[in-house]
């Protein structure tokens, strides 16, 4: 206790010890603030005049203290004997917030809400201050790193190692549980449930007990989600949190880039539904033999008998009816029957397929294919695979 009582004068700019004074000093500052609050919003009531914000309302968190970042060096050496224990929050920002951090052996920054967590577990109880040094301790992060490692192992192998889920379910359950008894659950800021990350561990946990426990007949669906387990990494790592959420906010900044895209693949695909619609079809199919007098029906069924097809190259040859089009050989007639090429994924017949086709040749996916096939069919428009690829390189 006594050194308890010195490490405060020792440091008493940042790191000082999360005590009992400690959250009444925060309890009293909420007070004052509410109160504050309260007076000037009569003031503005009677005087009519807009409140201006404040200099606390304007304070923003220091991007560098944030839950996850290491300790900057500019606060200066951290005192050892203060590592794994609760300080009170070194940023100004939740001076007036119910906070304290945490800073690990490897010096990341941890940030827990100074409420009860379960209605029961303060900031002072044994339990969760066991809790929190577990769970800020590298190696716990280490372990579990290396237990989703092997999990990921067992997963990918075929061979059924007995016992070898109910184990990776119990090590989960510990570490959502340590995590739980040291933030709470989901009711304050911090807690467990309030990070999206810890959301993907409950569910995996919650998913495993059902497939072990509960009989719902065909489990397969559901044993799928195990694959989930290999993203449990990002919310072990703090560091990849953050790369993560780097990742999400630049596609997010990408958004209207996105919508030019899709807006000009609509415009080429709408182009070539206007001139490829049903013509991919076309294909030479065989005359019948001459002098029989067969029946619509019968004229069908031999056009679509894939037999009577002319094939160039293991491929049905495609045509058209135009005079500059691709011409059938003697005995052929150019039809219309059958699928569309490429097992008739090659279509403009819908938006959806030309859309799909469009954004073949701006991937560049085999296009030249998709050039001599429509060459085939018209080949003054084939340009229009051309001009899609030079607006893509553009």
């Amino acid at each position: 206790m006594a050194s308890q009582v010195e490490l405060p004068s020792q440091h008493p700019s940042l790191f000082r010890l999360f005590t009992k004074e400690s959250l009444t000093k925060i309890e009293r500052r909420i007070a004052e603030e509410a109160a504050a609050k309260e007076a000037a919003k009569e003031l503005q009531e009677e005087t009519g005049e807009e409140r201006e914000e404040s200099d606390d309302e304007k304070r923003r968190p220091d991007p560098a203290l944030e839950q996850g970042k290491p300790l900057p060096t500019k606060l200066g050496e951290f005192p050892p004997e203060l590592f794994g224990k609760p300080i009170e929050d070194i940023d100004e920002f939740y001076d007036d917030k119910m906070t304290f951090v945490v800073v690990a052996r490897d010096k990341v920054i941890y940030r827990f809400s100074a409420t009860s967590g379960f209605f029961c577990l303060s900031p002072f109880n044994p339990i969760r201050r066991a809790a929190i040094y577990v769970l800020t301790h590298p190696f716990f992060m280490m372990l579990v790193m290396i237990v989703i490692l092997v999990n990921c192992v067992f997963m990918a192998s075929n061979q059924d190692v007995p016992h070898s889920e109910l184990i990776f379910t119990i090590i989960y359950t510990f570490e959502g549980s340590t995590k739980m008894l040291s933030r709470g659950f989901i009711f304050h800021t911090f807690s467990y449930l309030r990070d999206a990350w810890n959301w993907l561990d409950f569910v995996v946990v919650v998913l495993a007990y059902i497939t072990m426990f509960v009989e719902l007949g065909n489990l397969a669906a559901l044993r799928t989600f195990r694959v989930l387990r290999a993203l449990k990494t990002v919310a072990v790592v703090p560091g990849l949190k953050t790369i993560v959420g780097a990742l999400m906010e630049a596609v997010r900044r990408l958004r209207d880039v996105g919508i030019l895209t899709v807006f000009i693949l609509s415009i080429f695909a709408l182009t070539g539904l206007q001139i490829y619609q049903g013509t991919l079809k076309q294909k030479c199919v065989h005359d019948p033999p001459p002098g029989l007098n067969l029946t619509l029906d019968e004229i069908k069924e031999h056009n679509e008998n894939e037999t009577n097809w002319f094939y160039l190259k293991g491929a049905p040859k495609l045509c058209g009816m135009a005079d500059d089009a691709g011409q059938c050989p003697p005995n052929h007639t150019c039809i219309s029957v059958g699928p569309n090429p490429n097992y008739d994924y090659t279509s403009f017949d819908n938006f959806a397929w030309a859309f799909l086709c469009s954004f073949r040749l701006m991937t560049q996916d085999y296009w030249e294919n998709l050039y001599q096939i429509v060459s085939d069919q018209r080949p003054l428009t084939s340009l229009f695979p051309l001009i899609a690829e030079l607006t893509r390189d553009k």
